[in-house]
């Protein structure tokens, strides 16, 4: 299945695409990162989140509100994506690393999926 999944994502065309939205929902269960696409957006949606780690370095600098960016001043780019499995207690979980420079994402959830 690992496999699989990296397929998807390396088909997904992702590299240097901007970052359009991140986001943490219903208590950080779920991810959902989405990103400009050839064409249409692209979403990546991790379900069942366990353990969830955005690092943001203080020396880059947020010179205006970021709720007020438009899509072209969004300093997000996708760079790299690195998935592996871990199992804990019987149960596999993906493992995930996502460069989408300055900010690093680390993700831990039973599920993925892209649409």
């Amino acid at each position: 299945m690992i496999e699989i999944l990296r397929k998807q994502i390396e088909d997904s065309e992702y590299w240097d695409a901007r970052v359009k939205a991140l986001d943490c929902n219903y208590f950080c269960d779920e991810v959902k990162l989405v990103f400009e696409g050839d064409g249409d957006d692209v979403t990546f949606l991790f379900e069942e989140c366990y353990e969830i780690r955005v690092d943001h370095p203080l020396e880059y600098p947020k010179d205006i509100p970021y709720r007020e960016l438009t899509t072209a001043q969004i300093p997000y780019f996708m760079q790299d994506v690195e998935l592996n499995e871990m199992t804990v207690d019987k149960k596999t979980y993906l493992k995930f690393q996502i460069n989408l420079y300055p900010i690093t994402l680390d993700v831990v959830c039973a599920r993925f999926r892209i649409s």
